[in-house]
Formats: structure tokens, C-alpha cells, sequence
């Protein structure tokens, strides 16, 4: 087991690798307490020139409101009131202000040690452990032609096969680099998304080793009324239920061998080194020359539809929540 730290725990990935049934188990930990999707970094940190310098109260204030503003912040269900009080006494620079609101939300589930889950703060992935040297990275990683085969369903999702594949691509990247890094590696830890459904109480004993945690049961079973619980965000909802070993290789039944060569074509030699054997014929230049035409149809389509948000992004980029209000209203995920 290492050794035991309050650090906060980053669970990254692509999205719809798993990402959220891993929070849900690391949250049925008595000592565990992972915020859900905050965007943190798209939001907040990548803002530092709008925002400016956290140590000045008034700047300080105005960041934290805006951000609390949003929705997502309210769907964490925390009292703001309280929370504004206590990230305006601690959110002295942006990676304080990041720590404080995890801290505060795990106290708030009466958990002693935070964390969050982002999928695509993957490609934030060193920044996370240079901000926090105490950090623990778990990294989860899915079949990418499971993880795009679920994209095709989602109403979020860009249109796209060649595009999701290269989010596949460009998450698990980041991800590695920051593993592969001898300056970060031993605070990271790859999971794989069919091992933790196969295997899910030794899968979930060597995460808790890692994170220095003693192994609970109760982290495998699932919660019996979440699936009675719907919220406005469906696609969330199964990972409350529990495991489920029919959501493995569903891709065989989903994507057309055009579908899977073009996955497989991008996803190169990620593919092999996560034990994933390819199982179509190698995309032919017509093929690539097709999914590149379409990624790019479908790419000006979301552009389009994005017009408002960048416009909120470009001239009023401290307007958090009317800038989401207009991302979720497109159906497109904050980038």
C-alpha cells in the first residue's frame, strides 16, 4: 500500500471510458469524497487573464461568483453561500481555489479526502500533479471503439467517428505522458475500464493500495435505488446502478467495419499497447480521405452551432453560466 496522504484523487479519461463508475465506487469509500465534473480548467484556470490575480479580494470575488453562478456548481448540491465564504478565505491563487472548492466538497459528504472527475482533464493531466504534489491520478482507459460507439449516442456526441477517436486519442496521450514522466508516473495509475468490470473487487483493491486507502467492500456494490433516480443528464445515470458487463465490446454490434477501421486507423499503436487487438482491415486512403471529409463537415456544423458560446468565450469571457447556458442549450460540451 503507499503511503497514506490526504491528497486529492484525479480521475481522467475520455469521456464515457468509465470515468463516472469509478467516481461512484471511490464515493462508496467512507474516507472519499470526488466532486463530480467541473470543468475546472476550462472555466476557470484558462481565464487567469480575465480574472487576474486571485491574492486581490475584489478579482478573487468576482471569480468565485461567476463560477458559482453555473449550473454545474449547482448540481453539485453544496450551499453556496457557505461555499463563496470559504473559497473567498482560501482561493488565494488558482490552484488553491481549485483545492479549496474539492476540499469543501467532500467535507460537505463528510468524507475526509477530495478529488474530482473530469474525463478531459486528462490533457491537463501534468498541471494537476505540479499543482498538487500530493496527488493521486487514476487513468482510466476503454476500447476506444466501445468509447466511440457510446459517443454515437450521445446527444453531445460531435457527428463524427474520426473526431471521437481522436478525443479517444488525444486523452489517452496526455494521459500516458504524464505516466510515462519520471517526475509524475508513480502518482499515476492506469485502469482499465474491462478489468474494473470483470474484476471489480480486485480492481478496486489495487486502486485503493495506490491511493493508500484500505479496500472496502461496499465499493462494489451498487447503490439500489440510483437507477430510480433520473437526472437531466441520462447518459450519468447507469454508473450510480452498478456494474454492467454487457456494456463491454457492444462495439461489434453498434459500428459498421467502416466505423471500426477508421477507430483503428487513429487510434494506431495506443491500440496494441492497451491490449486492444484490431479486428478490421486497414483503412484504405478512400476511407480516410471519406472520415476526414465528414469529421470536417460535421466540425463546421459544431462550429456553428458554437457561435453564441464563442461569442460569450471571445468579448464577455467572465460570463460563465450565460456562456454554459448556451453550450448546453446546443448540446455541446465545454472544450
Amino acid at each position: 500500500m503507499s503511503a497514506a496522504t490526504d491528497g486529492p484523487i484525479f480521475v481522467v479519461g475520455a469521456p464515457r471510458s468509465g470515468t463516472s463508475l469509478l467516481r461512484a465506487m471511490l464515493n462508496r469509500h467512507p474516507r472519499l469524497g470526488l466532486c463530480d465534473e467541473t470543468f475546472f480548467f476550462y472555466w476557470v484556470a484558462e481565464r487567469q487573464r480575465v480574472f487576474g490575480d486571485l491574492a486581490d479580494a475584489t478579482r478573487r470575488a468576482r471569480a468565485i461568483d461567476r463560477f458559482l453562478e453555473t449550473r454545474r456548481i449547482a448540481r453539485l448540491g453544496l450551499d453556496r453561500a457557505l461555499l463563496r465564504t470559504h473559497l473567498q478565505a482560501a482561493a488565494l491563487d488558482y490552484p488553491r481555489f481549485f483545492r479549496a472548492l474539492l476540499d469543501f466538497y467532500a467535507r460537505a459528504q463528510g468524507k475526509a479526502r477530495g478529488g474530482e472527475k473530469t474525463p478531459q482533464h486528462a490533457l491537463v493531466a501534468r498541471t494537476l500533479l505540479d499543482w498538487y504534489p500530493d496527488a493521486r491520478l487514476l487513468h482510466i482507459v476503454r476500447d476506444p471503439r466501445d468509447v466511440v460507439a457510446s459517443l454515437k449516442r450521445m446527444p453531445w456526441g460531435s457527428g463524427s467517428r474520426l473526431a471521437d477517436a481522436r478525443l479517444w486519442s488525444a486523452c489517452v496521450a496526455a494521459a500516458a505522458a504524464c505516466a510515462d514522466d519520471p517526475r509524475h508516473g508513480p502518482r499515476c495509475l492506469l485502469v482499465r475500464y474491462e478489468t474494473l468490470i470483470a474484476e471489480p473487487g480486485p480492481e478496486l483493491a489495487r486502486v485503493c493500495a495506490f491511493l493508500g486507502e484500505p479496500f472496502v467492500p461496499a465499493m462494489v456494490a451498487s447503490d439500489p435505488g440510483a437507477k430510480a433516480q433520473k437526472s437531466d443528464r441520462w447518459w450519468f445515470d447507469r454508473a450510480q446502478g452498478g456494474v454492467e458487463t454487457t456494456r463491454v465490446e457492444r462495439w461489434r454490434q453498434e459500428l459498421a467495419p467502416a466505423e471500426i477501421a477508421v477507430i483503428e486507423w487513429v487510434a494506431g499503436a495506443a491500440l496494441a499497447r492497451y491490449g486492444y487487438a484490431p479486428a478490421a482491415p486497414p483503412a484504405s486512403s478512400a476511407l480516410r480521405a471519406r472520415a476526414r471529409l465528414q469529421a470536417a463537415g460535421a466540425g463546421l456544423a459544431r462550429r456553428v452551432r458554437q457561435l453564441p458560446a464563442l461569442w460569450y468565450r471571445w468579448f464577455r469571457p467572465d460570463r460563465l453560466a450565460a456562456e454554459e447556458a448556451v453550450i448546453d442549450g446546443a448540446g455541446d460540451p465545454p472544450e
